[in-house]
């Protein structure tokens, strides 16, 4: 699905740098010639095609973020209004950081509350555009120490004073790491030795929290 988004994107980008010069000379020259009739019709149809591609387009992402969402947790989800996000500045090759917090959907919970291998084996599925990441899957807490680098990165010591309150998700989550009730997945990518790009989820069933967190450098 992200392939066709693209594809759609690639031609209405094609199509627009190869069609409207000569377009645009055809239409003042159907106007020199007081054509008008065939002048609406000019402007017209690429209004129209425009307004079809466009939708097909933001279909085709909203398809695509649900299938996403799918391949993260096992279920059909919508989430509500963030209790909490941050979005840092993003530089022109996309690194930042970004952090949201919301309510746990039923349909997450339920899912969760009944894990089981499938879920736990098999998901989250590896999104085509990470192919080049590493990811584990979902595992309970306690947290696992050999992912303590891991953690320490998603929780940015960076921006935590950028943000009221990001310090206390901060502190919320490691809390919730360290009990069981929690669920915790990621894909992350090492630049050498270290990390420099990581998406971190959380799914805590007793205080009804999920975080998602994306870190690039």
């Amino acid at each position: 699905m992200n392939d066709l988004v693209t594809a759609i994107g690639g031609i209405v980008l094609l199509v627009t740098i190869l069609g409207c010069i000569p377009y645009g000379i055809w239409i003042i020259y159907s106007m020199f010639k007081k054509k008008w009739k065939r002048v609406g019709f000019q402007i017209a149809i690429p209004v129209v095609v425009y307004a079809c591609l466009a939708g097909v387009s933001a279909l085709s992402r909203s398809k695509a973020h649900a299938d996403y969402l799918v391949g993260l947790y096992d279920t059909e989800v919508e989430f509500g209004p963030a209790i909490f996000e941050y979005d840092s500045e993003r530089s022109f090759n996309g690194d930042g950081y970004s952090f949201s917090v919301y309510d746990l959907p039923t349909k997450i919970r339920k899912r969760f509350e009944s894990a089981d291998d499938r879920l736990l084996k098999g998901y989250p599925k590896h999104p085509s555009y990470r192919n080049h990441w590493q990811f584990e899957y979902w595992r309970e807490a306690p947290y696992d120490d050999k992912f303590k680098e891991h953690l320490d990165f998603a929780l940015s010591s960076y921006d935590s004073g950028k943000a009221s309150g990001l310090s206390l998700h901060f502190e919320a989550i490691r809390k919730a790491l360290g009990r069981k009730g929690t669920y915790y997945a990621l894909f992350y990518y090492k630049h050498g030795r270290y990390i420099g790009d990581i998406d971190f989820f959380i799914v805590d069933l007793v205080e009804g929290r999920l975080y998602s967190i994306n870190h690039n450098t």
